[in-house]
């Protein structure tokens, strides 16, 4: 007789599990939006393309935005293109 693990082994294959490249990538997703202050910034650019001293506001410093920016950067919720000496941030 046969456990019901290895019932349960043999009925679902192990192909539908992701990978753990997925799930890395899943769970950076879930990091980045994980954060109130990185939320409000993707709410922001729901308006389109800004700059980053758009983003800025006298609670948040231009390092803290540029470091939030770089969160939803690395987890693709957000593109940003150079102009000159400007970055400007949209949504993936």
């Amino acid at each position: 007789m046969q456990s019901c693990s290895e019932e349960h082994q043999q009925r679902n294959c192990s192909s539908n599990e992701p990978s753990v490249q997925q799930l890395e990538r899943t769970a950076a997703l879930f990091k980045a939006l994980g954060d109130p202050s990185r939320l409000t910034l993707l709410y922001r650019l729901r308006q389109g393309e800004l700059c980053v001293g758009d983003l800025v506001t006298t609670e948040n410093k231009l390092s803290t935005v540029s470091a939030r920016l770089q969160t939803l950067l690395n987890a693709n919720l957000v593109t940003r293109r150079r102009d000159a000496r400007h970055l400007y941030y949209r949504l993936a």
